[in-house]
């Protein structure tokens, strides 16, 4: 068979064979858990610019952990009201703290936020706020720990005692299986380009069946998330999707692959080639299926969704 593309009406009902999908995601689920219990909001160097929408964010995650000058961004999110930034306290603050402007530093030590300092060079700061957040919801000897140690650091080493913890628990003899920690986070794809694509490839990274992770971005303009193989079915409400959701695109960030088969997009392909560089991308899409969407790739692919951010508060409560 060749490669082949269908332009669906703007609106249609798609049934998909529960054999031909290995993964069901709820694209509501990425911003707001059907779990509460094993998830996080990770705030990263950049200004917060979803106001909207951010202290329901805050609410429908368990753990809040700020990386590095993330705390900076949290701290002037709330700029002239005291009153609530005494209130929206992080559970951690982490990194190697090149960013973190003293006085933020001292006003969250003050409020008994816990600071864990991590001089390592050889992780970034969103690496070491991973390690910490899989620590956290799978050690509880680490939590007892942070929360009874008056010492410097909190007995933490300074260098890379997170990155050693981490390894620790999570050694190639010691795999654990458990749900994944459902992780939002903000900031990552906005300002420096260098930073944005260090952010995609821990979408790849993080895509392994072993991974702790279910990992997704939001910014003013667009979810982001990974598309594994072996179909993913990905459903939505009616009224979200009309609501809520633009356009879309499926990106082969880590090198050609091939999509076998979508149903339920407004150009809907199957045994399509697709790559950055022959510049052949499945761009400005969009759902028609009315509540679902089915997509097959032979690689896994990031996808972004649209957003209609000021309209998303209603959906986070």
């Amino acid at each position: 068979m060749s490669e082949w593309c269908k332009e669906n009406d703007e609106r249609i009902s798609i049934t998909i064979d529960p054999s031909k999908y290995s993964h069901r995601f709820d694209l509501k689920g990425f911003i707001k858990p059907a779990s509460k219990s094993r998830s996080a909001l990770l705030i990263l160097n950049q200004k917060i610019n979803i106001p909207s929408v951010f202290l329901k964010l805050w609410a429908a995650f368990k753990l809040k952990v700020c990386a590095d000058g993330g705390a900076n961004r949290l701290y002037e999110f709330f700029h002239g009201n005291e009153a609530a930034r005494a209130c929206y306290l992080p559970d951690y603050i982490i990194g190697d703290f090149d960013s973190l402007k003293p006085e933020v530093e001292q006003y969250y030590r003050n409020a008994g936020v816990i600071l864990i300092k991590q001089r390592s060079q050889f992780s970034t700061d969103f690496t070491k706020a991973l390690h910490l957040i899989s620590i956290h919801f799978n050690d509880s000897g680490f939590t007892t720990q942070i929360s009874q140690s008056r010492q410097e650091n909190h007995s933490i080493e300074i260098n890379s005692g997170i990155h050693d913890w981490f390894n620790r628990i999570f050694s190639a003899n010691n795999q654990r299986e458990s749900e994944k920690i459902s992780l939002l986070a903000v900031g990552a794809i906005d300002g420096r380009f260098d930073q944005t694509m260090h952010s995609i490839t821990q979408l790849y990274k993080l895509s392994s069946s072993g991974s702790q992770f279910r990992l997704s971005y939001l910014s003013a303009t667009d979810l982001i998330f990974f598309v594994p193989s072996g179909g993913v079915l990905l459903e939505y409400s009616t009224d979200f999707r009309e609501k809520c959701i633009g356009n879309c695109g499926l990106l082969p960030l880590n090198g050609p692959t091939e999509i076998l088969e979508t149903a339920g997009l407004k150009w809907d392909v199957g045994l399509w080639e697709t790559s950055v560089a022959s510049g052949k991308l499945s761009s400005s899409n969009r759902f028609a299926g009315i509540d679902k969407c089915y997509i097959n790739v032979k690689d896994g692919i990031v996808m972004n969704v649209e957003i209609y951010i000021d309209r998303l508060a209603e959906y986070i409560r």
